[in-house]
């Protein structure tokens, strides 16, 4: 293993959950006041986190061996990863947009509905990076 791999691969991990944190964070969101002022502190992060992620992504597809990359496991773990911040993007960041958004004063069941995606999404996440673990364990 190239001695370049472990930086790339302790980076990229950060990235990770610090992307994630936004499962911790929407919970604590109890009016459009505040989806505004997080979306503002959050989008910066965000776009941050997202070009430390495919920088070091890409850094750790470079380092890693052709051989590898053909392997069936490592290919559905890419594709489950993906997944995972693809249902981030657009089953809760683009509901966070439309509350903040919102002309209602209170917003109730956008509320509603944005912490059952979150649930919904952070479950799912757990899931996939469970068997994206499972697969970069076993290599079957």
């Amino acid at each position: 293993m190239p001695a370049a791999l472990v930086p790339f691969i302790v980076v990229h991990v950060t990235a990770v959950l610090a992307k994630l944190s936004i499962f911790v964070m929407i919970p604590r969101l109890k009016t459009i006041e505040h989806v505004r002022s997080f979306l503002k502190k959050y989008r910066p992060f965000e776009r941050g986190a997202d070009w430390v992620l495919w920088i070091t992504g890409l850094g750790l597809l470079y380092f890693a061996s052709w051989k590898m990359l053909r392997q069936t496991w490592m290919i559905a773990s890419i594709a489950l990863y993906l997944l995972v911040f693809f249902f981030i993007r657009f089953a809760l960041t683009r509901e966070l947009q439309k509350i903040a958004g919102s002309k209602k004063l209170l917003a109730k069941d956008e509320f509603k509905r944005l912490r059952t995606n979150n649930w919904c999404v952070a479950t799912l996440a757990v899931a996939f990076l469970g068997i994206i673990a499972y697969l970069m364990i076993t290599k079957p």
